[in-house]
């Protein structure tokens, strides 16, 4: 069974109703001829409610991470309930019930499924199960920067980068968290799996057209 698979950085649902509109008008109009697989990010709720539990004295990572987790699902959950019929009625909780839920509805959406894990590998691991090669992420910032950009008036955008060169970027810590985009777990499901990332800048979702139609709205990740 193939599907689109699209990922939503939780920074999306901190920037009001007009961005998710138009997040709704694209997954509605994509929709109508694909099967669609949506992965939510948490975003600043989830970080604010981590960092609540932490004030709290929480100190369980599998705690923290369940907290993450549960408002992951909440940003699907209103996704869900503004797309209607068309959308599975939950997020789901495992892949088994993704596959399960793209048989009967032809958007299925999901947050976080287990602790430990970021939801931007969920949606890898969802194109694997899905049977899909690219993975079209709308993250924080659309590009991936040779170093960061705040600090460099120099620094160069990739327009198309390996998942083994970013994964160094990481490890030498070149840039900061919200530069980061994509963990390295995530990028080593999607060298075992082959499978592309295609970032696309957040606030634009109507980009995901261009991708679509083979033109690179933001940095394309490849498998290598």
């Amino acid at each position: 069974m193939s599907a689109l698979v699209v990922k939503i950085t939780g920074k999306a649902f901190d920037s009001g109703a007009t961005v998710l509109a138009k997040y709704l008008q694209t997954l509605r109009e994509l929709s109508e001829r694909n099967k669609v697989v949506v992965v939510t990010g948490g975003g600043n709720i989830a970080r604010r409610y981590i960092g609540l539990a932490r004030d709290l004295g929480v100190t369980s990572n599998y705690w923290l991470d369940e907290v993450g987790i549960a408002i992951s699902r909440l940003n699907s959950y209103l996704l869900i309930a503004a797309m209607g019929h068309k959308a599975y009625p939950k997020p789901v909780e495992s892949l088994s019930e993704l596959l399960r839920a793209l048989g009967s509805h032809q958007i299925v959406f999901s947050g976080g499924l287990i602790p430990g894990q970021s939801t931007a590998s969920v949606a890898i691991e969802a194109a694997e199960a899905v049977g899909s090669r690219r993975v079209y992420y709308f993250s924080a910032i659309g590009y991936v920067y040779d170093k960061d950009p705040l600090r460099y008036s120099d620094a160069k955008p990739f327009q198309v980068i390996k998942a083994t060169e970013l994964k160094n970027i990481l490890e030498q810590r070149l840039l900061p968290g919200e530069y980061a985009l994509i963990d390295e777990k995530a990028l080593d499901l999607a060298l075992r799996s082959g499978i592309e990332i295609q970032l696309i800048p957040y606030e634009n979702p109507e980009k995901l057209w261009e991708a679509l139609s083979g033109r690179n709205p933001g940095t394309l990740i490849v498998p290598y």
